[in-house]
């Protein structure tokens, strides 16, 4: 009997996921780093060939080297493994290995019959020196092909590069003593984000590229919320992408990535006119080194609290107070009660406020303007003051001019009775 040729017009198109990827490794993982595992998995099952690093960044909208770092996540966690090609380190080949035995790792490398096509890569020094790999690996192996031409972005690479080292060295640059931007905890400022601002956002190729970035930064996909702040940042207080960048870098340098301080931050750039990170900097330094100084005039060795540094965001920046103003106030607080009080600061500095002190110059004024007032007082009520000191508690009353011979005739009428 001849033999029956099956035949469909349907193909199923679909890809299969493990269960255990979903619940152990993806709920963790960066959403970018995510699509391009889910990608990698479609072109394995779909047996899609002539891939390359450059098609796969095109494909995902990010940069080559943030392919990379997804790749190199995965093989972290054992879940992929990269060949490479002896002669250069290039990398040449994807093995994706099962979750549910991603625990043994398995380091391979492209064989000498691996394809000559290959994906040059600049920085192989990151990545594990490559060995051997088993025959029956190379059989599942997913083979790069080199790419025909560089489509990647220039721009936006350059961009990327230049924003990284820019805000890296900012970070590099900070005291190791220096403590967060100044923040004012008791503003609480809605953030209303409408349709339209979403929808215009959505097109907008610098935001895309924004939140990629800032996404990586956290090592994690952004929420919600979060998703709303960079919106609110980026269209409605105008934040320029660089700037949105330092403010996640920064917050991400001193371990404060809640978007409660990260909005907090943002504020508090906005209402102090920061343009650039160059500002952001310059603040950054100025609010260092204001507090550092008063820390140090109160022998204080600790961080200011909230109510502490919006004392002195009152006496710099509603006062208009100068440094050496303050440290003044401090020096006279010690020697007059012996401990660091901000309440008793704060009453000194009030009452030169009032007297439009802001500089060493008008403390002095001030002062001398004080002590002429107390010579003053003191000569007009000499007088009354020297009666007073000839008296003690015991001739506070008027007392009596008895004569001795009215005392004597006061003891004979006594001796009479």
């Amino acid at each position: 009997m001849d033999q029956v040729l099956l035949c469909s017009s349907q193909i199923p198109l679909t890809t299969s996921i493990s269960n255990t990827f979903i619940k152990k490794y993806m709920l963790n993982a960066n959403g970018s780093y995510v699509k391009v595992y889910l990608y990698l998995s479609m072109c394995i099952q779909s047996d899609i060939h002539g891939l390359s690093i450059s098609s796969l960044a095109d494909r995902m909208e990010n940069t080559e080297k943030d392919v990379l770092r997804a790749l190199q996540y995965w093989e972290k966690k054992n879940l992929l493994t990269l060949q490479y090609n002896e002669s250069n380190d290039d990398i040449c080949g994807i093995l994706l290995l099962n979750p549910e035995t991603a625990d043994q790792t398995i380091s391979v490398t492209a064989s000498d019959e691996t394809p000559s096509n290959e994906i040059s890569f600049d920085e192989p020094s990151s990545y594990t020196k490559p060995v051997s790999v088993p025959e029956d690996f190379q059989a599942n192996t997913l083979s790069a092909l080199k790419a025909d031409t560089y489509t990647t972005s220039v721009d936006q690479t350059d961009s990327l590069s230049s924003m990284e080292t820019a805000t890296t060295e900012a970070v590099a640059r900070k005291d190791e003593d220096a403590q967060p931007l100044p923040v004012d905890d008791t503003e609480t400022k809605e953030i209303v984000i409408t349709q339209e601002q979403t929808e215009r956002v959505a097109k907008d190729d610098d935001f895309s590229w924004t939140r990629l970035i800032v996404e990586s930064y956290l090592d994690r996909p952004i929420t919600t919320k979060e998703a709303d702040l960079l919106i609110y940042l980026f269209d409605t207080l105008h934040f320029s992408k660089d700037l949105i960048l330092y403010l996640y870098e920064y917050c991400c340098s001193i371990h404060k990535t809640n978007i409660n301080y990260v909005q907090a931050v943002a504020f508090s750039w906005d209402k102090n006119n920061v343009k650039t990170p160059d500002d952001a900097q310059e603040l950054s330094h100025q609010y260092n080194e204001c507090h550092s100084a008063i820390c140090k005039a109160l022998g204080l060795n600790r961080m200011l609290g909230s109510i502490e540094s919006q004392y002195i965001d009152r006496w710099q920046n509603e006062w208009q107070m100068d440094l050496a103003v303050i440290l003044n106030a401090c020096n006279r607080t010690i020697l007059t009660i012996q401990k660091p009080d901000f309440k008793y600061m704060n009453g000194i500095l009030e009452n030169w406020h009032k007297h439009n002190v802001h500089t060493l110059q008008d403390v002095q004024v001030c002062d001398d303007n004080y002590n002429k007032k107390k010579a003053n007082n003191t000569r007009d009520n000499k007088p009354a003051i020297q009666k007073s000191n000839n008296r003690n508690q015991f001739h506070a009353f008027e007392q009596r001019n008895t004569s001795a011979a009215e005392i004597d005739q006061l003891e004979k009428m006594l001796l009479k009775r």
